[in-house]
């Protein structure tokens, strides 16, 4: 019995101490193409049906699976899962209508969020980028969207995610050639102002860019949003313009005041770069302009007139690195002056007239005389 009990014993130290394998993880990406245009406005209602936990998105988070799931979430589908917990509005037609999802997208975020204190959740790159189209329209976009996505995800579910890996998606599609000139222009202007722009401001807009670039959104969507980041691109392009104006000029010397708008919350300095119509006008470039934000400066310019007339100026703004802000704008100029060269002309033929009156004078005189 004693030998029975001890044999007993060392079998049972032998089975717990061999250690059980732990069972393979599994990953689960949480991700949508995105839904909604920059202002928050939806585009349709569909998110609202696939947050529920039948739905292709919200039954991702209840998967009958162990401890070791983990879950890489986008954190482009999470804004637009916070702006619908919120209250949001849904395009339709005309009009816009209040949209169906907000007690679901509120009880998708709840569960997120259980997932979330248990370590469970990574972060995708935002949008769900095809890594190829990164690379190639916005290649210095691509290391930093791995600490922007985490940041974002954090910030969102106020919790700490990991980071991304990698991009979930590398391959090509197929992108219609002017959505890639579009874009290109977009992430110009993006570039171009991001010296005056804040920091959270200037985040926004380069992951917007990025969003659609997700290889799953139909090419209509892309359109809609596409076209959207271009009038918030041309309004981006026109937080620091000049106002029009027209002059009319009478002196061959005089300096017209062009005012400068800087509507970004920090001070700008930029480069006026003029050129004159036709050679009527002469002048030449302003540069180190400086405006406070907020606010608008009087840049008076000296232009040299050459001959009446009609002209103009074209004034394109740069920013201190030599990157255009925005459209030339011109200046129409009604030149009601004589130059100093017409005058010289006018004055000696005025000379050479009463010369010639005086020599007929004198012509006349010793004529009578000699009569």
């Amino acid at each position: 019995m004693k030998r029975f009990l001890a044999l007993l014993m060392c079998l049972t130290a032998i089975i717990f101490a061999t250690p059980v394998n732990a069972a393979p993880s599994s990953l689960i990406f949480i991700t949508t193409p995105s839904h909604s245009q920059i202002d928050g406005l939806f585009l349709d209602d569909q998110l609202a049906i696939d947050l529920t936990p039948t739905g292709s998105i919200g039954s991702l988070l209840y998967p009958t699976t162990n401890r070791n799931t983990r879950w890489e979430v986008d954190p482009a589908l999470i804004e637009e899962v916070i702006l619908m917990s919120n209250g949001y509005k849904v395009l339709g037609g005309t009009a816009t209508t209040d949209g169906t999802g907000r007690d679901v997208a509120k009880a998708f975020l709840a569960r997120l969020s259980a997932l979330t204190q248990l370590g469970q959740v990574d972060a995708m790159v935002y949008g769900n980028p095809s890594e190829y189209w990164v690379t190639r329209l916005t290649p210095h976009e691509h290391t930093y969207l791995y600490t922007a996505s985490q940041v974002r995800l954090a910030t969102l579910l106020k919790s700490s995610v990991g980071a991304p890996l990698n991009y979930v998606s590398t391959k090509y599609f197929t992108l219609p050639s002017q959505s890639v000139v579009d874009l290109r222009n977009d992430y110009a202007a993006i570039q171009s102002n991001a010296i005056y722009m804040a920091p959270e401001d200037l985040d926004s807009a380069r992951l917007s860019l990025v969003r659609l670039l997700n290889p799953q959104m139909n090419q209509s969507r892309r359109f809609q949003l596409i076209e959207d980041l271009n009038v918030s691109t041309t309004r981006l392009n026109q937080n620091i313009r000049l106002a029009p104006g027209r002059f009319t000029v009478t002196s061959s010397s005089q300096k017209l005041p062009i005012t400068v708008i800087n509507d970004f919350p920090g001070n700008a300095k930029v480069d006026l770069i003029i050129s004159s119509l036709n050679e009527r006008v002469s002048v030449d470039d302003i540069r180190g302009v400086e405006v406070n934000g907020k606010s608008k400066v009087q840049v008076m310019v000296p232009i040299k007139v050459l001959t009446s007339g009609t002209s103009g100026l074209s004034i394109v703004i740069h920013n201190s690195k030599g990157e255009i802000l925005g459209e030339p704008q011109l200046y129409s100029l009604n030149l009601k002056v004589i130059s100093p060269i017409a005058t010289w002309i006018t004055t000696g033929a005025a000379v050479i007239l009463f010369f010639a009156a005086l020599l007929q004078s004198l012509r006349r005189i010793r004529k009578r005389r000699s009569s």
